[in-house]
Protein backbone atom coordinates (compact mmCIF):
# COMPACT_ATOMS: atom_id res chain seq x y z
CA UNK A 1 0.00 0.00 0.00
CA UNK A 2 1.36 3.47 -0.71
CA UNK A 3 1.14 6.17 1.60
CA UNK A 4 -1.73 7.65 -0.29
CA UNK A 5 -3.79 4.52 0.10
CA UNK A 6 -6.07 3.84 2.96
CA UNK A 7 -8.08 0.59 4.22
CA UNK A 8 -11.43 0.67 5.74
CA UNK A 9 -12.25 -2.60 7.60
CA UNK A 10 -14.87 -4.42 9.57
CA UNK A 11 -14.10 -4.89 13.07
CA UNK A 12 -11.60 -7.13 13.85
CA UNK A 13 -13.82 -9.86 16.13
CA UNK A 14 -16.53 -10.15 12.82
CA UNK A 15 -13.16 -10.72 10.62
CA UNK A 16 -11.92 -13.35 13.21
CA UNK A 17 -14.92 -15.23 13.90
CA UNK A 18 -15.55 -15.08 9.92
CA UNK A 19 -12.54 -16.78 9.73
CA UNK A 20 -12.35 -19.55 12.37
CA UNK A 21 -15.78 -20.56 10.99
CA UNK A 22 -14.68 -21.24 7.56
CA UNK A 23 -12.41 -24.15 8.42
CA UNK A 24 -15.64 -25.19 10.92
CA UNK A 25 -17.72 -25.33 7.40
CA UNK A 26 -15.08 -26.62 5.09
CA UNK A 27 -15.27 -29.94 7.63
CA UNK A 28 -18.97 -30.35 7.55
CA UNK A 29 -18.98 -29.81 3.43
CA UNK A 30 -16.24 -32.61 2.72
CA UNK A 31 -18.72 -34.66 5.25
CA UNK A 32 -21.28 -34.25 2.82
CA UNK A 33 -18.70 -34.85 0.01
CA UNK A 34 -17.96 -38.12 1.69
CA UNK A 35 -21.84 -38.78 2.13
CA UNK A 36 -22.78 -38.52 -1.12
CA UNK A 37 -19.79 -38.99 -3.00
CA UNK A 38 -17.14 -42.61 -3.30
CA UNK A 39 -13.94 -39.76 -3.00
CA UNK A 40 -10.84 -41.12 -0.92
CA UNK A 41 -11.27 -39.35 2.91
CA UNK A 42 -7.96 -37.99 3.06
CA UNK A 43 -7.89 -36.47 -0.34
CA UNK A 44 -11.78 -34.97 0.50
CA UNK A 45 -10.40 -33.25 3.86
CA UNK A 46 -7.12 -31.96 2.70
CA UNK A 47 -8.83 -30.20 -0.33
CA UNK A 48 -11.77 -29.04 1.90
CA UNK A 49 -9.11 -28.03 4.50
CA UNK A 50 -6.57 -26.17 1.93
CA UNK A 51 -10.15 -24.51 0.23
CA UNK A 52 -11.80 -23.50 3.88
CA UNK A 53 -8.36 -21.79 4.83
CA UNK A 54 -8.13 -19.70 1.61
CA UNK A 55 -11.40 -18.35 2.39
CA UNK A 56 -10.42 -18.03 6.12
CA UNK A 57 -7.52 -15.60 5.18
CA UNK A 58 -9.84 -13.80 2.10
CA UNK A 59 -12.35 -13.55 5.15
CA UNK A 60 -9.27 -12.24 7.82
CA UNK A 61 -8.23 -9.77 4.92
CA UNK A 62 -11.45 -8.47 3.81
CA UNK A 63 -11.32 -4.23 3.30
CA UNK A 64 -11.60 -1.86 0.96
CA UNK A 65 -8.63 0.45 0.18
CA UNK A 66 -8.73 4.17 -0.84
CA UNK A 67 -6.42 4.72 -3.44
CA UNK A 68 -5.43 8.39 -4.89
CA UNK A 69 -7.90 7.59 -8.05
CA UNK A 70 -9.72 4.60 -6.93
CA UNK A 71 -11.18 2.49 -4.59
CA UNK A 72 -10.67 -1.65 -3.95
CA UNK A 73 -13.13 -3.84 -2.51
CA UNK A 74 -11.91 -7.21 -1.36
CA UNK A 75 -14.57 -9.29 -0.10
CA UNK A 76 -14.00 -12.82 0.86
CA UNK A 77 -15.33 -14.58 -2.64
CA UNK A 78 -14.35 -11.62 -5.37
CA UNK A 79 -12.31 -8.62 -5.70
CA UNK A 80 -12.84 -5.52 -7.71
CA UNK A 81 -11.70 -2.05 -8.30
CA UNK A 82 -13.74 0.76 -9.38
CA UNK A 83 -12.31 4.31 -10.27
CA UNK A 84 -13.34 7.22 -8.12
CA UNK A 85 -15.25 9.11 -10.90
CA UNK A 86 -17.27 5.64 -11.58
CA UNK A 87 -18.86 5.56 -7.94
CA UNK A 88 -22.36 6.82 -7.78
CA UNK A 89 -23.52 6.66 -4.08
CA UNK A 90 -22.58 4.36 -0.87
CA UNK A 91 -25.80 3.25 0.27
CA UNK A 92 -26.70 2.69 4.10
CA UNK A 93 -27.30 -0.93 2.81
CA UNK A 94 -23.40 -1.65 2.93
CA UNK A 95 -23.32 -1.16 -1.21
CA UNK A 96 -21.46 0.79 -3.33
CA UNK A 97 -23.40 1.69 -6.62
CA UNK A 98 -21.67 2.07 -9.70
CA UNK A 99 -22.17 4.72 -12.42
CA UNK A 100 -24.14 3.43 -15.47
CA UNK A 101 -23.02 4.25 -18.73
CA UNK A 102 -25.40 2.94 -20.93
CA UNK A 103 -28.59 4.35 -19.19
CA UNK A 104 -29.44 0.80 -17.38
CA UNK A 105 -29.43 0.29 -13.86
CA UNK A 106 -25.74 -0.65 -12.72
CA UNK A 107 -25.34 -3.18 -10.50
CA UNK A 108 -24.72 -2.78 -6.86
CA UNK A 109 -21.70 -4.35 -4.96
CA UNK A 110 -21.99 -5.89 -2.38
CA UNK A 111 -19.14 -4.80 0.64
CA UNK A 112 -18.15 -6.50 3.35
CA UNK A 113 -16.54 -3.66 4.98
CA UNK A 114 -19.37 -1.91 5.02
CA UNK A 115 -22.16 -4.15 6.50
CA UNK A 116 -22.78 -6.25 9.36
CA UNK A 117 -23.30 -10.25 8.57
CA UNK A 118 -26.77 -11.13 9.58
CA UNK A 119 -24.97 -13.42 12.84
CA UNK A 120 -23.59 -10.35 14.25
CA UNK A 121 -27.20 -9.18 15.40
CA UNK A 122 -26.35 -5.67 15.05
CA UNK A 123 -23.39 -5.51 16.49
CA UNK A 124 -20.26 -3.27 16.34
CA UNK A 125 -22.92 -0.93 13.73
CA UNK A 126 -21.31 1.86 14.51
CA UNK A 127 -18.15 0.90 13.03
CA UNK A 128 -19.63 0.08 10.04
CA UNK A 129 -21.88 3.82 9.40
CA UNK A 130 -18.48 5.26 10.22
CA UNK A 131 -16.58 3.10 7.05
CA UNK A 132 -19.43 3.95 5.01
CA UNK A 133 -19.27 7.62 6.22
CA UNK A 134 -15.39 7.48 5.57
CA UNK A 135 -16.07 6.43 2.08
CA UNK A 136 -18.74 9.05 1.62
CA UNK A 137 -15.99 11.49 2.38
CA UNK A 138 -13.64 10.20 0.46
CA UNK A 139 -15.56 10.44 -2.85
CA UNK A 140 -16.43 14.21 -1.64
CA UNK A 141 -12.87 15.72 -1.95
CA UNK A 142 -10.71 15.37 -4.80
CA UNK A 143 -7.81 13.66 -4.71
CA UNK A 144 -4.76 15.81 -3.97
CA UNK A 145 -2.89 17.27 -7.23
CA UNK A 146 1.06 16.30 -5.91
CA UNK A 147 4.13 17.03 -7.98
CA UNK A 148 6.34 14.33 -6.65
CA UNK A 149 9.18 13.32 -8.60
CA UNK A 150 8.99 16.81 -10.58
CA UNK A 151 11.79 18.07 -11.09
CA UNK A 152 11.63 22.15 -11.34
CA UNK A 153 12.42 24.23 -14.21
CA UNK A 154 14.39 27.18 -13.42
CA UNK A 155 12.24 30.04 -13.48
CA UNK A 156 9.16 27.85 -12.18
CA UNK A 157 8.80 29.73 -9.43
CA UNK A 158 10.44 31.37 -6.33
CA UNK A 159 13.04 28.83 -4.71
CA UNK A 160 12.64 29.63 -1.26
CA UNK A 161 15.40 27.63 0.30
CA UNK A 162 17.03 28.27 3.69
CA UNK A 163 20.50 28.04 1.62
CA UNK A 164 20.26 30.92 -0.81
CA UNK A 165 23.25 32.89 -1.26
Amino acid sequence: MSVAEQAVRAPAVHRAVAGLASPVIGYFVARLILHWTTLPAPVTYAVCLATSLALAWRAWSARVVLGEDDLTIVNTLASTSIARAQVRRITDAGRIEPRSDNGRPASRLLVEALRPPWWTLRTGRHQYSLNREQIRSWLRVPPARRSVGRDKAPGDGPDLSPWQS
